[in-house]
C-alpha cells in the first residue's frame, strides 16, 4: 500500500505502532496501523482485506460471533 503525499498530510500520525493500536482499539469499526513510507510514522487504515488484523480486532470479532453452535 502506498500513501500519496496529500493523504499522508491529512491523516493523523502516531510515533509508534503501540500508540496507533491504542487508538484503533477504541474505534467502533476495524482499523489497522501501517507504517507510512513518506513520513516514517504510523497511520490508520480501514482496509483490512488480505491483511493481518491486530489481536484486539480478532478477539472483538470472536466475541461478536458468540459461542459456536
Amino acid at each position: 500500500m502506498r500513501t500519496r503525499p496529500g493523504i499522508c498530510r491529512r491523516k493523523a500520525r502516531y510515533a509508534s505502532e503501540e500508540a496507533a493500536l491504542d487508538v484503533a482499539a477504541k474505534a467502533p469499526f476495524p482499523l489497522r496501523p501501517y507504517r507510512c513510507k513518506l513520513c516514517r510514522q504510523y497511520h490508520l487504515t480501514s482496509r483490512t482485506k488480505g491483511m493481518r488484523l491486530p489481536r484486539f480486532e480478532i478477539e472483538r470479532r470472536r466475541t461478536l460471533k458468540g459461542p459456536a453452535s
